[in-house]
C-alpha cells in the first residue's frame, strides 16, 4: 500500500508538466544514381549493346515511419547511352558541289524510362541498414539517333548549323518490374543505396549498332536492319538518397489535477483562515449609540461674581 501511495505522489508531482518531444522526421527524399544497363531476353539475343546511365527519383515519407515494415510512393526516371558507332569521311553535297572537309556520322542507341514506383522497406525509420523492394510500372523508349557533323565548319559558314541530328528508329513500350536493394544511412541527411532493377517490356523495334551498315563505295548509311524483339532490361545501380526533413513536436496532453488535503499547513499558495460561523436563526444584539446630554442644573456661577 505504501508503494502505491508513493508511486501515485510521484506521478501527480511530475505529471502536471506537459512532456514534449521535439525533433525531425524525413518527409521524403530525392535520389540520384548511376547504373550499368544490360539488355535482356530477345534484346540480348540480337547483341544490343550495354551502356552507362543515370537515374533520378523521388520518394514520399515512410508510412508509418516507426513501423518495421513501411511503404513509400514515388516516381523514377532512368536514362542510358547504349553504345555508338562512327562513319568517317562522309561526302556532303550542296547541289553539285561537295563541301570542303566532308563530315562524320555518329550512330548511337539510347534508352529512356519513366515509372511510377512503390517501395516497401523492411526496417523502421532511423535504422542504419534497410533492405527494400521497389515495384515499377511505366514506359520505356529505345531510340537510334544519327548525328552528322561537318569536319571543317569554319570553311562552310553559310550553313545555319554545323551539325544535324535525326531520330532514325524509335520504339516506346509499356514496362513493368521491380528492384531489390539495400540502403545504408551514412548520416541523418544522406543514405547510400545499391540495387538491381529488372523490367519486362513488350515487343518493339530495336536496331543493334553492328546492324547499321555503310554501303560500299558510297556515303549511304543504312538503318533498315532493325528487328522486332522483347525489350527487357536489367539495371545495376549505385546511388544516394538526400532526405528532406520537417520539424515535429509531440506533446503528452494528460495533465492530472493536484489535490490538497483538508488540513494542510502549507499557506504559501492558499489562505486557510476561515471566518467564524454565524449560528443559524440568531439575530445579532443591536448596539445602542449614546446621545450627548446637558446637565439639568446647567453651569454653576461663581458665588463671588456680581451681576
Amino acid at each position: 500500500m505504501k508503494k502505491i501511495i508513493t508511486l501515485s505522489l510521484i506521478l501527480f508531482g511530475f505529471g502536471g508538466f506537459a512532456q514534449e518531444e521535439v525533433g525531425t522526421v524525413p518527409k521524403g527524399s530525392i535520389g540520384l544514381g548511376l547504373h550499368w544497363a544490360c539488355p535482356q531476353s530477345e534484346l540480348q539475343d540480337i547483341e544490343y549493346d550495354d551502356g552507362l546511365g543515370l537515374n533520378l527519383s523521388y520518394l514520399s515519407k515512410k508510412m508509418p515511419y516507426k513501423s518495421p515494415i513501411n511503404f513509400q510512393w514515388g516516381v523514377r526516371m532512368d536514362f542510358a547511352k547504349l553504345g555508338s558507332r562512327e562513319f568517317e569521311s562522309i561526302i556532303v553535297m550542296d547541289e553539285n558541289v561537295a563541301l570542303e572537309g566532308g563530315a562524320t556520322v555518329t550512330a548511337s542507341n539510347r534508352m529512356y524510362g519513366f515509372f511510377a514506383s512503390g517501395r516497401i522497406n523492411f526496417a523502421p525509420e532511423g535504422k542504419k541498414v534497410t533492405p527494400y523492394i521497389d515495384l515499377l510500372v511505366g514506359q520505356r523508349n529505345y531510340t537510334t539517333h544519327q548525328l552528322l557533323e561537318l569536319n571543317k565548319p569554319g570553311l562552310n559558314k553559310e550553313y545555319e548549323a554545323s551539325a544535324t541530328a535525326d531520330r532514325i528508329v524509335h520504339t516506346s513500350r509499356f514496362h513493368y518490374g521491380g528492384s531489390a536493394g539495400i540502403s545504408y544511412q551514412a548520416s541523418p541527411s544522406v543514405s547510400l543505396e545499391s540495387s538491381i532493377t529488372y523490367t519486362f517490356g513488350q515487343t518493339g523495334a530495336a536496331l543493334p549498332l553492328q546492324d547499321i551498315i555503310r554501303v560500299d563505295g558510297s556515303n549511304e548509311i543504312r538503318y533498315d536492319n532493325f528487328q522486332q524483339v522483347k525489350t527487357d532490361i536489367l539495371l545495376i545501380s549505385l546511388g544516394v538518397q538526400i532526405h528532406l526533413f520537417q520539424d515535429y513536436t509531440e506533446k503528452n496532453t494528460i495533465v492530472p489535477t493536484r489535490t490538497y488535503p483538508e488540513n494542510t499547513e502549507n499557506t504559501r499558495y492558499k489562505d486557510t483562515t476561515r471566518p467564524a460561523e454565524t449560528p443559524k436563526n440568531t439575530r445579532p444584539t443591536p448596539v445602542k449609540k449614546k446621545t450627548p446630554k446637558v446637565k439639568p442644573d446647567g453651569p454653576k456661577r461663581d458665588s463671588n461674581a456680581r451681576g
